[in-house]
């Protein structure tokens, strides 16, 4: 993402989540498609999570909500 918050999508995984009662946890595991990009100089990586995409919105109950904690992201980096 650049410094007026204009990003590329590089890689995305849909995940799809039946058979859970209404406000009980659970964790997910969430294994990205592999690929390889330079970020360039001054821009970040930002994670997003998305249950509003037209792509995959008819998968979505109406009215359902998403609330997320404590999530542990990593980042596999190399430098040249």
């Amino acid at each position: 993402m650049d410094a007026l918050g204009t990003g590329k999508l590089i890689t995305h995984a849909p995940y799809t989540f039946t058979g859970r009662s209404p406000g009980t946890s659970f964790g997910v595991d969430l294994e990205l498609f592999s690929t390889a990009y330079d970020v360039p100089a001054g821009h970040r990586l930002a994670l997003v999570i998305d249950t509003v995409d037209p792509l995959y919105i008819e998968h979505n109950p109406a009215f359902s909500s998403l609330a997320l904690t404590s999530p542990k992201v990593s980042v596999p980096v190399s430098e040249r």
